[in-house]
C-alpha cells in the first residue's frame, strides 16, 4: 500500500475507527468516496470484521449528515448558496412526495440519486422529522455500504 493520507490514517487509527472518520469525512466531502475506500477495505479484511465496519461507515457518514441536516434546518450556519438550484430542486420533488419524504431519503440514501447530500441539506430546510430523516438515511446507507463490503468477498471466497 503506499504512503498516502488514507494509509495513515488507518495506521494511526486503526481499522474501525479509521473507517468511522473516513466515512465522516466523505459524508461532509463528496469528492472523498466512501464506496471505493469500502471495497478496498473489504478486500483486506476477513467477513467477521465486517459487520463493525459497516456499523461504523454507516454512523461515520450519518454523523457528518446531521450536521448537514441541522444546517440546512438553519441550527447550524452552512452557506448553501453553492448548490441553491439543486436545493429548490430537491424542495419541490420533496414537496412533490409529501407523504413519501421517508422513501425518496432511503431512496438517496441507498442509491445516490438524488444526491444524499442534497436531500440531506432540503430535509433539514424543509424541517422532516430527524428521527425519520436517520433512520430512512441510515438504512439507505447500511444497505448500500453492506453491498460494497460484501460484494468483493464473493470473489475472495471464489477465487481462495
Amino acid at each position: 500500500m503506499e504512503d498516502t493520507w488514507i494509509h495513515s490514517l488507518l495506521l494511526q487509527y486503526g481499522l474501525h475507527t479509521g473507517t468511522f472518520v473516513y466515512c465522516f469525512i466523505s459524508g461532509f466531502l463528496p469528492i472523498v468516496n466512501a464506496e471505493i475506500f469500502l471495497v478496498f477495505i473489504s478486500s483486506i479484511s476477513t467477513k467477521k470484521t465486517l459487520i463493525p465496519i459497516l456499523i461504523l461507515s454507516c454512523l461515520g457518514q450519518m454523523t457528518a449528515k446531521t450536521i448537514l441536516y441541522f444546517g440546512g434546518k438553519g441550527s447550524l450556519k452552512i452557506s448553501h448558496k453553492r448548490y441553491e438550484d439543486k436545493i429548490n430542486l430537491a424542495i419541490s420533488k420533496m414537496k412533490k412526495w409529501e407523504s413519501k419524504v421517508d422513501v425518496l431519503i432511503f431512496i438517496s440514501a441507498m442509491t445516490g440519486f438524488p444526491p444524499f447530500y442534497i436531500i440531506t441539506i432540503t430535509s433539514g430546510i424543509i424541517k422532516h422529522n430527524f428521527l425519520r430523516f436517520f433512520i430512512a438515511g441510515c438504512s439507505g446507507r447500511l444497505v448500500r455500504f453492506g453491498i460494497l463490503l460484501y460484494f468483493p468477498q464473493l470473489f475472495k471466497d471464489m477465487f481462495a
